[in-house]
């Protein structure tokens, strides 16, 4: 399922300027395929982040969606008073 090769030779197809290439001198049909493309690669973009973000701050995820979690956080970084 991951296919680290595909990712690259996407990025190779971006870089190169392959895809600029085809859809600027592609057919409309190939136009909208890329249009759409990009679309999903875009919404997969978003979810790899969120995804990402679950993953590695997991402890600290989970703790920020309830409300002592919340809690806790701004006791944390609420500003201390400096005595006079």
């Amino acid at each position: 399922m991951l296919d680290i090769d595909y990712l690259k030779r996407v990025a190779h197809y971006f870089e190169s300027g392959d895809c600029q290439f085809e859809f600027e001198n592609g057919e409309e049909a190939r136009r909208l395929e890329i249009i759409d493309f990009l679309e999903h690669l875009m919404e997969l973009g978003e979810q790899a982040d969120e995804m990402a973000t679950k993953l590695i701050f997991k402890e600290a995820y989970a703790s920020m969606t309830n409300e002592a979690g919340v809690a806790d956080a701004d006791a944390e970084n609420a500003p201390t008073e400096i005595p006079s």
